[in-house]
């Protein structure tokens, strides 16, 4: 999780101008900012560092950064990589 979790943290740091401060694993993306379209670009992101497809559905407005990085780590783990990471 850790991996992830800063790979998550810096996409929301640098893609979308979060304050390091506001980041936190019970933070949802709504709390951070993140509009529907912010949250289409996060998963298009994500997909392109972390070689998954992340569902939608674990991206609305109500899911947590932790909820985010457990997901990812899940899907990371069942499916070989494909893509190296940027």
């Amino acid at each position: 999780m850790p991996e992830t979790y800063d790979t998550v943290r810096s996409v929301l740091i640098s893609s979308f101008r979060v304050p390091d401060e506001d980041i936190a694993p019970q933070a949802t993306l709504e709390q951070l900012g993140l509009d529907s379209l912010a949250r289409t670009e996060m998963v298009l992101i994500l997909h392109e560092r972390l070689a998954v497809k992340i569902s939608s559905e674990y991206t609305a407005p109500g899911r947590t950064v932790a909820e985010v990085v457990i997901h990812l780590d899940a899907l990371r783990a069942a499916s070989p990589r494909t893509v190296a990471p940027s």
